[in-house]
């Protein structure tokens, strides 16, 4: 998730946890140890391109960091900080809570996260967040900047309140997922469509509106479904999008390729952009200029480009005018002002 949703998680689970022995100082420590994981990036000078794409979610969003960073970190703020006011235990316990809740919320979203970093590089993430959800997010903020403006002693109790609102959220997304998932699957099933993998995610900043992505023999489709204004019972239009693997054969084997393969679970597509070979992760989303562009004229919001050089990956940026249409576009299919995003040629 972005780094003020980790900060103010953070910040509520520290003060929920240390409110009476550190007072409004646990909202501070809490914010700092939120984000600790994410200040991964901070290695991304000492490796390359293909390496930072590895990294990033990966040690530092482990089980083993939760446990041994807890412990660690624990220990140290009590022998230096919080010996006369906190049992060891109590330092250790909380430290690890919050690291674990930076990891948990992150798995929620598209990006996900390696819980067995190093030991395992296998990505593991649910799709029920986008990366960016105000709805959770505000709920988390309000709760602390009230409690950090409090006189009167009580203020964990807006902590407990923001907390138990956002995760009443979290519940909430988790239904919505479940059953647009299980919408897409029938569908899929219906119109006799053979799948090898699948992938439901939320678009950007809500829990009505459901994308899925589908790996078939002949493409990837791509479908979507509002939880508000589609019935489950009406045919899904499926976009085919193909893979052009041609594209890259030249350059299999590299790290590059490997990388971007692995990242995106196989759901990427590849592309012939002014002369360079790029990959674009599909899970992400696609941004649509008008709602019924065909794929080639889509962006992707994360697309690597494809040298000679295995350990080059520079990834292209998309246009912010073509954001905020593309945002439009999606609130039109939200609400039920467009029924389809495009249509799927069977």
């Amino acid at each position: 998730m972005d780094s003020i949703t980790q900060a103010s998680l953070g910040a509520a689970v520290a003060h929920v946890a240390w409110h009476r022995p550190l007072g409004r100082k646990a909202l501070l420590w809490g914010a700092f140890f939120g984000t600790l994981p994410d200040l991964d990036i901070i290695f991304f000078p000492f490796f390359d391109d293909v390496q930072q794409l590895y990294w990033h979610r990966g040690e530092s969003h482990s089980i083993f960091f939760i446990l041994i960073g807890g412990a660690l970190f624990g220990a140290l703020m009590w022998h230096i900080r919080w010996k006369t006011k906190i049992s060891l235990k109590r330092a250790i316990v909380g430290i690890a809570l919050i690291l674990a809740t930076h990891v948990l919320i992150d798995y929620f979203n598209i990006y996900g996260t390696q819980f067995f970093a190093p030991i395992s590089r296998t990505g593991f993430s649910l799709g029920n967040f986008f990366i960016i959800d105000p709805l959770y997010t505000v709920p988390l903020l309000l709760g602390i900047i009230a409690a950090a403006f409090s006189r009167t002693g009580q203020g964990y109790r807006f902590t407990w309140v923001g907390l138990t609102l956002s995760s009443l959220y979290v519940l909430f997304s988790l239904f919505s997922h479940a059953y647009a998932d299980s919408v897409f699957k029938r569908q899929l099933e219906a119109q006799q469509i053979g799948v090898k993998a699948s992938y439901t995610g939320a678009t950007p900043m809500n829990t009505l509106l459901w994308r899925h992505v589908a790996l078939t023999d002949s493409g990837i489709l791509i479908g979507y479904f509002s939880v508000i204004a589609d019935s489950a019972e009406e045919e899904i239009d499926f976009v085919r999008v193909q893979r052009n693997e041609e594209l890259i054969a030249p350059y299999r084997g590299q790290r590059n390729i490997e990388a971007v393969d692995w990242f995106s679970n196989g759901f990427w597509v590849a592309e012939e952009i002014d002369g360079v070979v790029t990959m674009a992760d599909l899970r992400f989303g696609e941004l649509r200029t008008e709602p019924d562009d065909p794929p080639e004229k889509w962006q992707y919001v994360f697309t690597w480009e494809i040298a000679g050089n295995p350990d080059s990956l520079p990834q292209r940026s998309i246009k912010l005018n073509d954001s905020r249409r593309a945002l439009d576009a999606l609130w039109a299919r939200l609400i039920g002002d467009i029924r389809s995003i495009g249509e799927f040629d069977q």
